[in-house]
């Protein structure tokens, strides 16, 4: 399994087995019960880009979130940057 860093591009599976992309906040970090990783939307990470914020994001059991397969290729020994 590739380790999921901040910046990365990640599919989080919802509750209805939906692949949602989203934006990691976070690696993987142990939430009150489980493992999580926190993530946003897209447009919330732009939007936080553009107005020199951190994103605003939510707990995402880790199981349930994997790396998008362009952002596997594209991050292999690079770690994206959310401050720009």
């Amino acid at each position: 399994m590739e380790r999921i860093l901040p910046g990365n591009e990640v599919l989080a599976r919802s509750a209805f087995g939906e692949l949602l992309p989203r934006r990691a906040l976070t690696g993987v970090i142990m939430g009150r019960d489980f493992q999580v990783v926190l993530v946003c939307s897209e447009g919330e990470w732009e939007a936080a880009q553009a107005e020199g914020r951190e994103p605003e994001g939510v707990p995402w059991p880790a199981e349930d979130v994997k790396l998008a397969e362009h952002a596997h290729a594209s991050s292999k020994g690079s770690r994206a940057d959310p401050t720009g």
